[in-house]
């Protein structure tokens, strides 16, 4: 098994002088980071060489082996700059220039493809449709926080840190004090940690690399055991997930449902915010700064969604002694264009599937839980008791919106829909995995 990161955050406690010190120092990383994103706009031929940092150096950066670099301004306008922040701006503009250009090439294939559409069309003698999406926009700036590589910072107890800052005219350590101690196992390793500023003040992420959970077996191996159990979930639109404890009896010990409603309510009222600034301005806001924050709060809403629901659900897990947790597999779906409402596609466009899996294998991991999928094809659909297809969804009371599954073939009704996709999702695990007797 591969290794993994947790991160954990703890308030500073610093003095007004200090606190001063770390702003500037924020304000200066994020110039550093801006005048790499141009160096990286310039030279698009580096960012997938192998010494792509090592390049950026020997363009800005002056040394007794490079004394005429390319651009020689970088020096004067940020004279002394630690190594280690200017690496870590280097990293971070070589992120932002990589994300651009894969979103770049994502649209180009897009426009790509409504031409090739266009040509269908004038061929059939139907008029030309615009292309109405524009390019995204090359990073002029970053929002981005100091990285603290290894040279810039020291931990000199449970309760302080000695940290870089730019004092104005030189760079210096200050002593800054956590507010709770610095709590790291012994089997774990510290990384480089993040500085940020909230409401309350300035925090300090550290990632801790964790030791791989050894002697985790296959899911194969698993399925022979008499004793194993396994946690069967279901991801929808109107709820977030549907869980439930199957033995290899296929028995369901326990569920556990995952609500959406309140979260997609949220997100449609940022969304409608959005919608409303368009009217107003008569353009697409998501480029412009008025509209940037609004952006950010739907994904920080959708990331701290994907964290909360997988956490919940590899707690579910730990908590009945289940070892394998199964996912369906849905990275590939795609709804069908015109069998749903505006508002049902608008949820499924900010379906967390991918997001929730991704984050509760990684939660699974360090729990020594392992997480797989299963084909999707029919568990919705299928009645888990007869195999009859095609069972029916209905709504009994419109009040809670709960969807009840009935099976016209072997009489089945009053059962929940989304907890009989979680059964047909655990036999598909068992008919996956385990040999026949």
């Amino acid at each position: 098994m591969g290794k993994f990161c947790k991160t954990w955050r703890y308030n500073l406690i610093t003095s007004a002088n200090t606190a001063e010190m770390l702003k500037r120092t924020t304000s200066l990383y994020r110039e550093v980071v801006a005048y790499y994103l141009q160096v990286f706009q310039s030279h698009q031929e580096i960012l997938d060489a192998r010494n792509w940092l090592r390049q950026a150096e020997i363009l800005t950066h002056g040394t007794a082996g490079n004394p005429n670099p390319r651009y020689d301004d970088f020096d004067a306008r940020f004279p002394r700059l630690p190594s280690g922040f200017r690496r870590s701006a280097i990293a971070e503009a070589h992120g932002l220039a990589l994300s651009w250009r894969s979103n770049y090439r994502k649209w180009q294939n897009r426009k790509e493809k409504h031409t090739q559409r266009n040509t269908r069309r004038m061929v059939c003698g139907k008029p030309e449709l615009r292309f109405m999406e524009r390019p995204p926009l090359y990073p002029s700036e970053s929002k981005s926080w100091p990285v603290y590589y290894r040279t810039e910072f020291r931990l000199l107890d449970k309760h302080h840190l000695l940290l870089k800052v730019f004092t104005g005219n030189s760079y210096a350590y200050r002593k800054v004090a956590l507010a709770s101690p610095l709590q790291i196992p012994t089997d774990c390793k510290l990384e480089s940690p993040t500085l940020i500023y909230k409401k309350h003040g300035f925090e300090i992420h550290v990632p801790v690399l964790q030791a791989p959970v050894r002697n985790l077996r296959k899911a194969s191996v698993l399925a022979q055991e008499a004793s194993l159990k396994i946690c069967a979930v279901d991801q929808g639109v109107g709820n977030h997930a549907a869980c439930t404890i199957q033995d290899i009896e296929g028995r369901v010990n326990a569920s556990l449902f995952l609500s959406g409603a309140r979260d997609n309510h949220l997100r449609k009222q940022l969304l409608e915010q959005v919608v409303r600034l368009q009217k107003k301005t008569m353009t697409i806001p998501e480029g412009e700064s008025f509209a940037r924050d609004l952006w950010r709060k739907i994904r920080n809403l959708d990331d701290d969604i994907a964290h909360q629901v997988s956490r919940r659900i590899v707690d579910f897990a730990k908590e009945h002694n289940a070892r394998v947790i199964v996912f369906e597999h849905l990275s590939n779906f795609r709804p069908i264009k015109g069998t749903r409402s505006k508002r049902t596609n608008q949820k499924l466009s900010y379906w967390l599937r991918s997001r929730i899996f991704k984050f509760a294998r990684y939660k699974a991991l360090q729990e020594g839980i392992i997480v797989v999928r299963v084909n999707p094809k029919d568990t919705s659909r299928r009645c888990p008791y007869c195999g009859f297809l095609e069972i029916a969804r209905y709504t009994p009371d419109r009040d809670n919106g709960t969807k009840l599954a009935r099976c016209e073939n072997c009489k089945t009704h009053g059962v929940n829909a989304d907890w009989l996709a979680t059964v047909n999702i655990g036999r598909k695990f068992w008919e996956k995995h385990k040999s026949p007797a």
